[in-house]
């Protein structure tokens, strides 16, 4: 929760730099075009005024040039930040053939529950092979021959098989696949603040997490 915190006081740190940089910078496109329009007007009769615009771009040049220096020292920054689980490479992601960005259309409950039914029997098999596995390295080398199970449909299967194995008493089974639904869960939170399809995030999730 910290971490998170700190991650959006950075990011409201940086949008208030540039917000801050785009007003003096428009700011100085204005004062530059009275100048040019007192100039073409009034060349002697407006001086006064004109030395006082030159005066004001001036004083804009310099808070636009704090502006860009506080701006690149929040960059250099941002580059030296420790990657953890929210900060995986944002720049990693936009070499993947996956990386689109998720539907935004709002599904029925009722085509949720159809897309879920049809997804469950074409691949229930592969989905509990999934839930099966231990080792991190045998998950990612599986979802990457398997990418079409890195969805919510898989994540919401796993959750129903870990409910029924706790019913029916096999508790160690359970903690099994109750950690590889975690997995696929976190798989999926991640793709969905980076905004990206969740195929495209599995593999740099693998690689941090070992």
């Amino acid at each position: 929760q910290a971490r998170v915190e700190r991650m959006e006081q950075f990011q409201k740190e940086k949008e208030e730099l540039d917000k801050g940089c785009r007003e003096c910078k428009r700011r100085l496109a204005e004062c530059q075009k009275k100048m040019k329009e007192l100039e073409l007007a009034e060349p002697d009769s407006g001086r006064g005024e004109l030395e006082k615009l030159q005066a004001e771009a001036q004083q804009l040049r310099n808070e636009e040039k704090s502006w860009e220096n506080k701006l690149e020292e929040l960059r250099k920054k941002e580059k030296n930040m420790p990657w953890n689980v929210d900060t995986l490479s944002k720049d990693g992601f936009s070499k993947s053939v996956f990386n689109v960005k998720p539907e935004e259309k709002e599904e029925t409950e009722e085509q949720k529950e159809k897309k879920h039914k049809t997804f469950v029997e074409r691949y229930e098999k592969q989905i509990k092979h999934f839930g099966m596995l231990r080792r991190w390295d045998d998950s990612q080398k599986y979802l990457s021959d398997n990418p079409h199970l890195v969805c919510e449909e898989t994540a919401n299967y796993l959750v129903i098989w870990c409910i029924d194995l706790e019913v029916e008493e096999k508790h160690a089974l359970m903690e099994q696949v109750a950690h590889q639904t975690i997995v696929m869960q976190f798989i999926l939170e991640l793709a969905k603040s980076l905004k990206v399809d969740p195929r495209a995030c599995f593999r740099q999730f693998f690689t941090k997490i070992k």
